[in-house]
């Protein structure tokens, strides 16, 4: 059976994972503009930015991750759904390969919800995803060691 409760974000989240990347451009365009209205009105809505920095985050493009990266920091700064934000914030990381960060946003959400499976799960594909990049990067630089290796010996008769 399915949580009821879903996160919040949750929606944008599922509606864009299927989504045609510039379907989700084009969505992201129609969300600025209603953002940029109401970020220097009196009262600025902590609820749109969030769903902008979720929309901002399913984006192809580095940038636009960033910059949802970035929103979801100022959220997270004021207290804003901060599990919810956690979460995002530790996707968007991993999207961008930034697992030092991630995994201190992923640390700090299990603290203060040390039973959420969710926390868990991120938590264990943070360490999984780092030390499957670092294994690439560890085997990329041997290769050019041996490489070298085999020039200078080649070298030398």
């Amino acid at each position: 059976q399915a949580c009821p409760i879903r996160p919040l974000g949750w929606e944008i989240m599922a509606a864009v994972a299927d989504a045609d990347p510039s379907m989700i451009l084009d969505e992201i365009a129609t969300l600025r503009k209603e953002y940029e209205a109401q970020v220097n009105s009196e009262t600025p809505s902590p609820r749109l930015q969030f769903e902008f920095a979720c929309l901002l985050i399913c984006s192809p493009r580095r940038a636009d991750v960033r910059e949802g990266a970035s929103l979801l920091d100022e959220l997270l700064e004021v207290g804003f759904k901060r599990t919810e934000c956690l979460h995002h914030l530790t996707l968007a990381n991993l999207k961008m390969g930034q697992y030092v960060k991630a995994k201190e946003h992923v640390d700090v959400w299990q603290h203060l919800e040390p039973h959420s499976g969710m926390a868990r799960l991120l938590h264990s594909l943070v360490l999984d995803r780092a030390s499957h990049d670092g294994l690439i990067g560890f085997f990329g630089l041997s290769l050019l060691g041996v490489g070298v290796a085999l020039a200078a010996v080649r070298k030398m008769r």
